[in-house]
């Protein structure tokens, strides 16, 4: 018979591993399970995402202007690295593998696990991008190895956006973010179109696949962009100035007929590459493209849509005469032109040779103020221009619906001051008298190449007629022969010309400035014009006239373009009939 205290020391002896079991199970069940769970769940079923490039962007050559290549992306989840003790020895741990300070990536760490902490989080969980495949591969083995680094350190594969061109129609193709998210330019205007769907699969193994929802690359776009023009227009650009030590500026080059886009420059440009280094800094923003979201008093370029509108109306021809005294008196405001000057008796080329505020401020009051806004506005004047790139500016310009509308704006507007367009809005406006009084809406990407193969080719976009084919024909000679006399300098050798200054003043807190900003815009050949073009300097400090700045970069501009896209010389042909 076995005694009592040896069947106590053999019921201890089964029970102890019973015990241990149980204890064992309650901990990795109840005290470990938040900890636990997420590994079980990954072991019985791997969730895996995929992600296909975003879309190459090419010029109109083929040249590569943007794409993604692969890299890996540091993540964390700070709902397990949420304090500073973990956040500490996830520091410690990859800092070393990341080859960055560990003070750097402690503090990296610790603002987002703070940012997620706001009642509007602003950063996203990125840690660091465009890490290397070895150091990707470390970090795994590292994260794998380390209880506090599992499921609170992630390294996903990644694309990182490139733009082999350099800072190269920068403003234009704009950047995108370590989302990725296309922001300003291109990238942000055809953000949806660029991007990649997100592919995920389900995986108890790699041969036990539950579902796969495939990744679908980005559509490639082809620009109207001509990268050597675009280089050649940037260069001159920061070259006028420094020339004319100015604040900034911009230049573009569109084809007439079609709106197309062939050049687009503003200074300050950037590099896209360099991009997200300032984002969040003060030099942000930089980080736009003046041409597109800049709005500006355009200034005597205006005077075309006015004359061009007044002659269309019948309310003038460009052989009715005028008298310029010198001085137009508007609701007791007088008008004065540039040179305080009177003209006397002059038709509409002398309005144009001599650029006579009086006269178009006349002739502004012929119109009327509801035929002369309803003309403006039919040139696209307070509206977007319908250019595919992100942050276009909206023009301002008052009319009698307006409260503080006045007969004095009605008498300003007519030579492009108290109103306000974007540069492209200006070139778009006026390129309508040049394409036989068509507006067109401008664009800069021609093509898209679907990831199934399919190909779409954008239409020119006709948006209204606004004056008749006759109108513009008149107009076009009236406005070549005012160039041919009055600002020789602009044309290339062998080419007609039609083109218009504009000098504007501007206002810092309602106080008139010294300084201008001025714009040239023309077209050539004059009669049948391939191509129109826009030169605007902000504030030129060593002369406040166009004539003497924004016109000899149009000459320049031109007279290359026109070599690159080998348009013939008109004035050989004339001569030779």
């Amino acid at each position: 018979m076995i005694s009592p205290r040896r069947l106590f020391i053999l019921a201890v002896v089964i029970m102890l591993p019973v015990l241990v079991v149980l204890l064992r199970s309650f901990q990795i069940q109840v005290l470990e399970s938040s900890s636990l769970a997420p590994r079980a769940k990954s072991q019985q079923l791997n969730v895996v995402q995929s992600q296909s490039p975003r879309g190459t962007i090419f010029d109109r050559s083929g040249n590569v202007l943007a794409v993604s290549t692969q890299s890996y992306i540091v993540r964390i989840n700070t709902k397990i690295i949420s304090d500073t003790k973990s956040a500490q020895a996830a520091a410690a741990a990859i800092a070393p593998i990341l080859s960055h300070p560990l003070g750097d990536v402690q503090n990296r760490i610790d603002n987002l696990i703070a940012d997620t902490k706001l009642p509007t989080p602003t950063l996203s969980n990125i840690l660091y991008a465009n890490v290397p495949p070895q150091v990707a591969n470390q970090l795994t083995a590292t994260i794998a190895a380390q209880d506090v680094l599992y499921e609170g350190v992630q390294v996903e594969s990644s694309w990182t956006r490139q733009y082999p061109q350099g800072s190269i129609g920068g403003p234009t193709l704009g950047f995108v973010s370590l989302q990725p998210r296309g922001y300003s330019g291109i990238e942000g205007y055809y953000d949806r179109e660029l991007s990649a769907s997100e592919g995920v699969r389900y995986e108890r193994g790699p041969f036990d696949l539950i579902t796969v929802t495939p990744t679908v690359p980005g559509a490639d776009l082809v620009l109207t962009i001509d990268s050597v023009l675009q280089n050649y227009v940037e260069q001159r650009l920061a070259k006028g100035v420094s020339d004319y030590k100015a604040n900034g500026g911009s230049i573009i080059v569109m084809e007439t007929r079609t709106g197309a886009i062939l050049a687009s420059a503003s200074y300050p440009g950037y590099d896209p590459n360099k991009a997200m280094d300032v984002v969040g800094t003060p030099k942000a923003k930089q980080l736009r493209d003046a041409a597109v979201s800049d709005i500006y008093e355009p200034g005597s370029v205006i005077k075309l849509l006015t004359t061009s509108s007044a002659v269309d109306a019948g309310i003038i021809t460009t052989r009715t005469v005028f008298e310029d005294s010198g001085r137009f008196v508007v609701g007791g405001v007088v008008i004065r032109n540039s040179d305080f000057a009177g003209h006397g008796r002059v038709t509409l080329l002398g309005v144009l040779q001599h650029s006579l505020n009086v006269v178009a401020a006349q002739i502004s009051a012929r119109m009327g103020p509801d035929l002369f806004y309803q003309r403006f506005r039919s040139f696209g004047v307070g509206r977007k221009s319908g250019i595919d790139l992100s942050n276009e500016g909206v023009g301002e310009i008052r009319t009698p619906a307006d409260s503080n509308w006045s007969k004095i704006d009605l008498a300003t507007n007519s030579f492009g001051q108290g109103m306000a367009m974007t540069p492209y809005q200006v070139l778009n406006s006026i390129n309508a008298i040049a394409n036989d009084g068509v507006l067109m809406q401008p664009y800069v990407v021609q093509q898209w190449r679907m990831a199934d193969g399919q190909v779409i080719n954008k239409r020119p976009v006709q948006v209204q007629r606004v004056i008749s084919a006759d109108t513009a024909h008149q107009l076009k000679q009236v406005i070549a022969e005012s160039t041919r006399t009055a600002t020789p300098a602009a044309l290339p050798k062998g080419y007609t010309v039609a083109g218009k200054t504009g000098t504007a003043t501007w206002y810092l807190r309602g106080i008139p400035q010294k300084t201008t900003i001025v714009t040239y815009i023309g077209w050539l050949p004059a009669q049948d014009p391939r191509i129109t073009v826009l030169v605007k300097f902000d504030q030129p400090s060593t002369d406040q006239f166009a004539a003497k700045t924004a016109l000899p970069v149009f000459h320049d501009v031109a007279e290359r373009t026109a070599q690159i896209l080998g348009i013939p010389p008109d004035v050989i042909q004339e001569a030779a009939k």
